[in-house]
């Protein structure tokens, strides 16, 4: 019996027209499944004033340090005083109802919570309307 040995070559050949079409499908899929614009329900052409210029949002900082103190701006005020400082700080900004003004809390890691709520409570009386809490990136 006669066995007819090929020779190998010394180089493989992959084809790549497959793959390089299985990268054309996935790019288009990824071109039709982005979205590029936001939900913004019903679309709208906003019209353009020459006068018009950004709301500057007012903040007032109230800080909580790690042993339990609390900051209105700069200055330490104890849990009993600070509803009224809330509200004075709003008057003092412009707007003494609380709409336009945001109260940032600033709080340490480390501090107690109680105290951080005792703060959040004063601003619930004070009827202050928007506050966030600062947090690191």
């Amino acid at each position: 019996m006669k066995f007819n040995v090929r020779k190998r070559s010394g180089s493989a050949v992959i084809n790549l027209t497959p793959l390089i079409d299985c990268m054309f499908l996935l790019v288009i899929f990824i071109m039709i499944a982005a979205r590029f614009e936001p939900d913004g329900g019903i679309q709208v052409d906003l019209p353009q004033a020459r006068t018009g210029e950004a709301k500057k949002i007012e903040s007032i900082n109230l800080t909580v340090t790690a042993d339990g103190r609390i900051y209105l701006e700069q200055d330490e005020v104890p849990v009993e005083g600070l509803e009224e400082r809330i509200i004075e700080a709003r008057t003092q900004k412009g707007d003494p109802t609380g709409e336009d003004v945001v109260l940032v809390v600033h709080g340490d890691k480390e501090a107690h919570h109680g105290a951080v709520v005792a703060a959040l409570d004063a601003a619930a009386r004070a009827k202050q309307k928007k506050v966030t809490i600062r947090t690191r990136q």
